[in-house]
């Protein structure tokens, strides 16, 4: 019989918390079923992690698969998770596959977002056939005007 049983090793592995310190820059990966908390910065790509949070020190350049990530600082790149929020002092930018998105006032979204599972569609493409059409009619018999009173 060993000291932890397999309760306290599965609690363990998930409080488990990585920290990039102000002032410290990673470049690489990182694949854990815990937190992460940035206030430093990091380039690359992070997996599997239930929670990343960017404080507003920190920087986030890269791919992230996660459960749910609060910022606070910049993220720039790909995310995929439950959860997104925004804080105010948050400035996203890139790609965004979400659940759930939540964007304080002050905070920053510039980039294209996807919720999983919608079944909204977008009919903007046939209207802006339609819209060109209109507006390219118009520029048309504009031009021949043009020409004729020349």
């Amino acid at each position: 019989m060993g000291i932890f049983n397999n309760a306290d090793k599965q609690t363990a592995k998930q409080s488990g918390a990585t920290i990039i310190a102000s002032g410290t820059t990673i470049i690489g990966g990182i694949n854990t079923p815990g937190s992460v908390h940035i206030d430093g910065k990091f380039e690359g790509v992070i997996l599997d992690a239930d929670m990343i949070s960017i404080g507003t020190t920190g920087e986030l350049i890269g791919d992230v698969k996660t459960n749910s990530i609060t910022i606070n600082g910049l993220f720039d790149g790909k995310i995929d998770c439950s959860t997104i929020h925004i804080l105010s002092k948050g400035r996203v930018i890139g790609d965004i596959l979400y659940s759930e998105l939540i964007i304080d006032e002050k905070g920053m979204f510039e980039g294209k977002g996807v919720r999983k599972g919608s079944e909204l569609t977008s009919r903007y493409g046939e209207i802006e056939k339609k819209i060109n059409n209109i507006v390219g009619n118009q520029f048309q018999l504009e031009h021949e005007e043009e020409q004729k009173n020349k």
